[in-house]
């Protein structure tokens, strides 16, 4: 065989692969898509930009969207309160957030953590909240979702079909 008919062969391989896969990847974005949100649906506040450290006013408690600051709160697990106003950016960006009552026992903030960890997506957050209703929320853009107590089904189920449904797709 010359090395000009390899070189053909090689690249229609290339080629096949590279349809093949992108095929495949597309399918499984479609099928994210196509499932519906979870949550109770939250009236959407809007998408500007106020300074930081501006004094905001949302519709439920923890946010789901609105007016929020120009920065991100970055993917990770938070011990301590950081600002609604970036937290709402992260979500408009796609994040879903995991809130957790400031003063739930230490066994149960293990046990988010440990759940939290076991899900396999970019744009998450896990972070105590203060003035949380509930032990558990966790939120996504113009979504929320309340917990009583632990349950690993229905968090990561929230987060894998939530995540990535923003209205901005952009990094946090």
């Amino acid at each position: 065989m010359t090395t000009e008919r390899k070189v053909f062969i090689g690249i229609g391989l290339a080629t096949l692969i590279i349809i093949v896969g992108g095929t495949f990847l597309t399918s499984k974005q479609n099928q994210h898509s196509s499932k519906p949100l979870m949550g109770e649906i939250i009236i959407d506040q809007g998408t500007n930009h106020v300074p930081d450290g501006a004094k905001v006013d949302y519709n439920s408690n923890p946010p789901t969207s609105g007016v929020h600051y120009a920065k991100p709160q970055p993917s990770g697990i938070y011990d301590k309160p950081v600002p609604d106003g970036n937290l709402v950016h992260s979500m408009e960006h796609g994040a879903v957030i995991l809130w957790y009552k400031s003063d739930i026992p230490a066994t149960e903030s293990a046990q988010l953590k440990s759940v939290f960890n076991s899900v396999a997506i970019s744009k998450k957050i896990m972070i105590p909240r203060d003035s949380l209703e509930v032990p558990i929320a966790l939120t996504s853009w113009g979504r929320l979702l309340k917990l009583q107590t632990i349950d690993e089904g229905q968090i990561k189920a929230f987060m894998e079909t939530n995540e990535g449904r923003g209205p901005e797709q952009a990094p946090i």
